[in-house]
C-alpha cells in the first residue's frame, strides 16, 4: 500500500504538465499554435554575435539580475553591518580557501554568467563563496550599487569603491572567460517501456519505470544522481518537431513532496521516424531524435540547458498504441553531449539558433 501511494503521489505530480511542457521556446512547449512565432520575435531581439557574451553579460552588469525583485540573494547572512565579519569571528579579509569560485572574484566571475532576473542563480554564485570571499563580495557589492548605479563598469568600481574593488579584482571578474570543451560530457541509453501516455501524466506504477534509461556525465557531473529516479514515455506535438515521443527521466526526486528533480533527461523522437531501425540523434533540424539534458522547475517547466546530444541508437521494438498496449524499446544509445555555447557543428554559440538559455557551468 505504501509502494502504491508513493507512486500515486508521483503520478499526481504529472496532471495538467507535460516534459517541460511549460516553457516557452520550440523545444519544451506542446503548444504548438504561435510558439514559433513567440521564438522568432524572441530571436530577433537577440544581438549580433559580435556582442560577446550577449545572454550573460547583463554582466558587465550584474547588480542587474542579482538585485532583481530587491532579491540579492547575496545578502541573505545577516550582513546589515557589512563591515562585520560573519559569526564575529576575526578576519583578514583574505580569499584563502584555493578554490577561485569561493573567492569575491569567482562570486562576481559567477554571477555574470546568471540570466536577468535569475536570483536563484546569484545565490547559488553567493553560497560557493568562503566566509571572507562571501564578506568582500557584499562589501564591493554595497558600494558598486551606491555609486555606480548608473555606470555599472569596472572602470567605475576602481574609481569609486578602489579598496574592495582590489580585493575583488573587479575588471578580471567582469571579463572572466569560461572554458567550454567540446564536447562537454558524454551519455549512453537504453529502455524498455511497456506503457505509451497517450495524455500528458501517469495515474499508476505500470505507467513509470522506477529507474534510469540514460547515464553519462556532463562536465564531470552526472546527469543521473539521488535515491530516486523515475522515466517514462509520452507523446504529444512540439512546435520544433511536430508529432514527437518523449522519453523523459528525471533525477534526485524529493521523495517527501515528491517534486521532481534535476537534471532532467529528454530523449525526443519524431514520431514519423519512431520506427523500427537504427536512428540519427543531432541538433539540425533534420535530426530524427533529440538528446537533451535540462534543468526544470517544480512544474516541470525548463528553466536552461545543460547539453544537447548529437549520437545515435536503435529502435528495436515499437508500438505507439497508448496505454498497456504500447510499446518502445531501444537500445545502443550513445551520444556526445555539448553545452549549448560551443556546438561545434552550429558554429559555436548556438544559443540563438537554438532559441535557448544555457545553464551555469558552475553548477556542473
Amino acid at each position: 500500500m505504501k509502494k502504491f501511494s508513493l507512486f500515486f503521489m508521483f503520478a499526481l505530480l504529472f496532471l495538467f504538465i507535460g516534459c517541460g511542457g511549460g516553457s516557452n521556446n520550440d523545444y519544451d512547449t506542446y503548444d504548438d499554435e504561435g510558439s514559433n512565432q513567440k521564438n522568432d520575435s524572441d530571436a530577433d531581439k537577440q544581438k549580433d554575435d559580435s556582442d560577446k557574451n550577449d545572454n550573460n553579460k547583463n554582466d558587465a552588469d550584474p547588480s542587474e539580475t542579482e538585485n532583481k525583485d530587491d532579491a540579492d540573494s547575496a545578502d541573505t547572512e545577516n550582513d546589515d553591518d557589512v563591515s562585520d565579519t560573519e559569526n564575529g569571528s576575526n578576519t583578514d579579509d583574505a580569499d584563502d580557501s584555493g578554490d577561485f569560485w569561493s573567492t569575491c572574484e569567482g562570486i562576481i566571475a559567477c554571477s555574470t554568467r546568471c540570466i536577468e532576473g535569475d536570483s536563484e542563480c546569484v545565490s547559488d554564485c553567493y553560497g560557493n563563496g568562503s566566509t571572507n570571499g562571501q564578506l568582500n563580495y557584499r562589501r564591493w557589492r554595497e558600494c558598486f550599487d551606491e555609486k555606480c548605479a548608473e555606470d555599472k563598469t569596472a572602470e567605475c568600481s576602481a574609481a569609486n569603491c578602489a579598496e574592495s574593488d582590489e580585493k575583488c579584482n573587479v575588471a578580471e571578474a567582469f571579463e572572466y572567460e569560461f572554458v567550454i570543451p567540446a564536447p562537454y560530457g558524454e551519455a549512453e541509453f537504453a529502455g524498455d517501456f511497456s506503457y505509451i501516455l497517450g495524455g500528458i501524466y501517469p495515474s499508476t506504477a505500470e505507467q513509470i519505470v522506477k529507474d534510469s534509461f540514460a547515464k553519462g556525465n556532463i562536465g564531470g557531473s552526472p546527469i543521473t544522481s539521488g535515491s530516486f529516479t523515475a522515466s517514462f514515455v509520452k507523446t504529444g506535438k512540439n512546435a520544433k518537431d511536430g508529432s514527437v515521443v518523449d522519453v523523459c527521466q528525471t533525477s534526485n526526486v524529493d521523495t517527501n513532496s515528491m517534486t521532481p528533480g534535476n537534471p532532467f533527461v529528454i530523449l525526443r523522437i519524431k514520431q514519423d521516424s519512431a520506427v523500427a531501425g537504427k536512428h540519427s540523434v543531432g541538433v539540425a533540424d533534420e535530426s530524427e531524435a533529440r538528446f537533451i539534458v535540462v534543468d526544470i522547475d517544480s512544474k516541470y517547466n525548463i528553466l536552461c540547458y545543460h547539453a544537447f546530444g548529437i549520437g545515435e541508437f536503435t529502435i528495436d521494438e515499437v508500438d505507439l498504441k497508448t496505454g498497456a498496449s504500447g510499446r518502445l524499446k531501444f537500445s545502443g544509445g550513445a551520444v556526445e553531449l555539448f553545452y549549448p555555447e560551443n556546438i561545434p557543428e552550429l558554429g559555436g554559440d548556438a544559443r540563438e539558433i537554438l532559441g535557448v538559455t544555457a545553464c551555469s557551468l558552475i553548477d556542473d
